[in-house]
């Protein structure tokens, strides 16, 4: 039984770093051992300051709800349960700041989490899981203290793409090619095609990649009574860059090279492109005014297969996707 004694103080007075270094935020009424719910008002009786912060904030403390399952709300849903605290005139045990920095990234999101259940069940298949980019390194100007490697709040921003761009550099350049997105002209955003918070049943399915351009590229997407397979089994981006191109309609590189990647049959390939070097049509099929003497044409890269087969993606007309 002392042994037993001797532990519970232990625990209530170790500093917070030797308890939960390295560990998950420790959700729920056990956060501080032994320690009781004594509400926002006596926190703030001090800290008065980290009150103002707040009182336009959603975090304002009399407006708070309590973390689902517990009593606790305000400062305590995040800072556990005051009463040691208050009883050591601030020198009792809390989950202050020294404890704070010492969770890893997943204890820190976890500490959101708690009240923030709409993202919760999405989170962790989401782009920022288990990355650095915590919640707080994005939402710095949503808590009180100073945040290591926090961006810039998007309320900074008109354009709200220059918020993500922040820590996404490589996309930058991407945007500023000749054929793009229109991100850093504020016409299209991030998060039309990007969720941060992971995929939601209502949209911004980055892991439904089709769906997520379709959304916009509505004409796309049929059905066709002629429907290119490359449409429907491969995902967009295996044509598309989705930032940006040095290619018109941002095509991942020009000339029928894009095609072959696929049609790789022995008579594109030797001849080049050459498109009905084995089909039992011929060239005044297309040429009604005679076969053009000279080079021809199809060779090298002239002439691109899209340039016949203009509706790529599919055909009401055409088994072949020609436009004429």
């Amino acid at each position: 039984m002392l042994l037993k004694l001797l532990m519970t103080a232990t625990l209530l007075w170790l500093p917070a770093q030797q308890v939960w270094a390295g560990h998950s935020y420790p959700v729920g009424d056990d956060a501080v051992p032994g320690a009781e719910y004594v509400g926002s008002d006596s926190c703030l009786d001090c800290h008065d300051d980290v009150g103002e912060a707040y009182i336009h904030s959603p975090h304002k403390a009399d407006l708070a709800l309590p973390v689902p399952g517990t009593e606790a709300a305000g400062c305590e849903a995040c800072h556990g349960p005051g009463s040691l605290h208050i009883e050591n005139d601030g020198d009792g045990y809390i989950l202050g700041l020294d404890f704070m920095s010492e969770l890893d990234a997943d204890g820190q999101v976890s500490m959101c989490l708690q009240c923030h259940s709409g993202v919760k069940s999405h989170w962790f298949d989401g782009p920022h899981a288990g990355s650095e980019a915590t919640c707080a390194a994005c939402h710095a100007d949503q808590v009180h203290y100073a945040v290591d490697g926090a961006v810039r709040p998007q309320a900074d921003y008109r354009n709200p793409s220059e918020f993500c761009l922040q820590c996404h550099q490589t996309q930058i350049a991407e945007f500023r090619l000749p054929f793009r997105h229109r991100a850093l002209e504020g016409e299209v955003g991030c998060n039309d095609c990007h969720s941060p918070h992971g995929a939601t049943a209502s949209g911004n399915l980055f892991a439904e990649m089709n769906a997520t351009c379709l959304g916009c590229h509505a004409e796309m997407a049929g059905p066709f009574v002629f429907e290119h397979e490359g449409t429907t089994a491969e995902d967009c981006i295996t044509c598309h860059r989705p930032h940006g191109s040095v290619n018109d309609k941002m095509l991942v590189t020009d000339t029928n090279s894009l095609c072959l990647q696929c049609h790789y049959e022995p008579d594109f390939i030797t001849l080049a492109g050459v498109p009905h070097a084995s089909n039992p049509g011929s060239c005044t099929d297309c040429h009604t005014d005679g076969v053009p003497s000279g080079k021809n044409p199809h060779g090298g890269s002239q002439v691109r297969c899209f340039d016949c087969h203009a509706d790529v993606h599919g055909s009401n007309i055409s088994p072949t996707y020609l436009n004429f």
